[in-house]
């Protein structure tokens, strides 16, 4: 799916036999959109934000802080991607 190792560990470390399927979201984004990374040096990537909202996610608190853990590793990063994840979760 093009994607760094440390997003696919991720991925697999998050998701189990279900990270097939968020590759698959990924891929089947514009412009393959879904790969690109919340924020730099984190394996997290748009399509976990997707997917989120698929499993009820229904703040960007719940995305950042429960989903991603963003918030618990990097106060600063998390802060940074809260605008990107409240677009993505808008649409």
């Amino acid at each position: 799916y093009g994607m760094s190792e440390s997003v696919a560990q991720h991925l697999a470390k998050t998701y189990g036999t279900r990270a097939w399927e968020v590759c698959e979201l990924a891929e089947a984004t514009p412009n393959g959109e879904g790969k690109r990374r919340l924020v730099d040096n984190y394996p997290y990537i748009v399509a976990d934000v997707i997917w989120a909202c698929r499993e009820y996610a229904c703040t960007v608190e719940d995305v950042v802080s429960r989903r991603t853990r963003l918030a618990f590793l990097n106060k600063d990063a998390a802060m940074e991607v809260v605008p990107l994840v409240a677009d993505i979760m808008a649409k």
